[in-house]
């Protein structure tokens, strides 16, 4: 897997991308692109990967993500199986420049909500009620039409979602690193790309700096300065969020969820859950099972 900029198809019929995907998982790696992302997964679930953020995601979500936004939707390891009833990834995603009807467009008076939005999903967001249900509603609706009326339609989602930011949840609030990622992508996407394929195996300094083509003390500045955080803050981050999907479904014991998320032994897996969360891994196991 290869996190390099993803080029999204044009279209000679409209100025956007739209598509209203049906699949038995979702096929996209971790990658970014110029284009703003609005995606409605109407039916999946996983763990969602966006800019700093590791979280899981269930059908009902929309999240709007802001160019160069790096992003990954992984399905839950059933979908990958092959059953007589397998379950589907459906998802509904538009996908358009900031600036696809002209490069003032969104600069005027009328439209300058919108550009406050596209401004305000630097980090993504996620959808409140009651805004959700009237955006998924429009968004159904966006897929049956053609042509100018569904130019407007759009149009008419993102200026509600202006009105509305309060109904916008932050998904990775303060990412920055997206301008180095464009200029510096082969370097900093094939790490980011690697942890996220092995966070739950052991992952040495010395082999990610190795993939970098850094020096290990070099490779800690670089990441510290792209990421915010060290290595292992970085892998800890992530084996803990996926730690708490793994206990959100309670099927696994606490202990099997530890080796399972890539700690090396319990009472590590514990203060470090602790630490972060607040809360010991059962007692975040009871509070979700309620």
């Amino acid at each position: 897997m290869r996190p390099n900029l993803l080029t999204v198809p044009q279209n000679e019929s409209r100025s956007f991308d739209l598509r209203h995907e049906r699949l038995p998982y979702f096929t996209n790696p971790w990658h970014f692109h110029p284009e703003l992302e609005l995606n409605f997964v109407v039916s999946s679930a996983g763990t969602r990967f966006i800019g700093h953020s590791v979280d899981r995601f269930d059908g009902g979500e929309i999240v709007l993500l802001g160019k160069n936004l790096p992003h990954y939707w992984r399905n839950e390891a059933i979908y990958y199986q092959k059953t007589e009833a397998p379950p589907v990834a459906e998802a509904i995603v538009v996908r358009f420049n900031e600036g696809f009807l002209g490069n003032d467009f969104f600069d005027r008076s009328e439209t300058r909500l919108i550009q406050h939005l596209f401004e305000k999903a630097s980090g993504g967001f996620k959808l409140k009620e009651p805004l959700f249900s009237k955006i998924a509603a429009q968004l159904v609706e966006l897929t049956e039409k053609q042509g100018f009326p569904q130019l407007m339609a759009l149009l008419s989602i993102l200026y509600e979602m202006g009105v509305h930011t309060d109904s916008c949840e932050p998904i990775s609030p303060g990412y920055v690193a997206s301008h180095s990622l464009v200029k510096q992508n082969l370097r900093l996407s094939n790490v980011i790309s690697y942890l996220m394929e092995h966070f739950t195996s052991p992952v040495s300094l010395e082999e990610v700096a190795q993939l970098a083509n850094m020096n290990e003390a070099a490779f800690c500045r670089y990441f510290k300065g792209q990421t915010g955080k060290t290595l292992t803050q970085y892998l800890s981050d992530l084996r803990i969020r996926y730690a708490c999907e793994l206990l959100s479904k309670g099927e696994d014991s606490v202990t099997q969820v530890c080796y399972q998320a890539g700690f090396e032994n319990v009472s590590h897996f514990i203060q470090a859950f602790k630490k972060q969360r607040h809360q010991t891994p059962f007692e975040f196991r009871k509070q979700a099972n309620r």
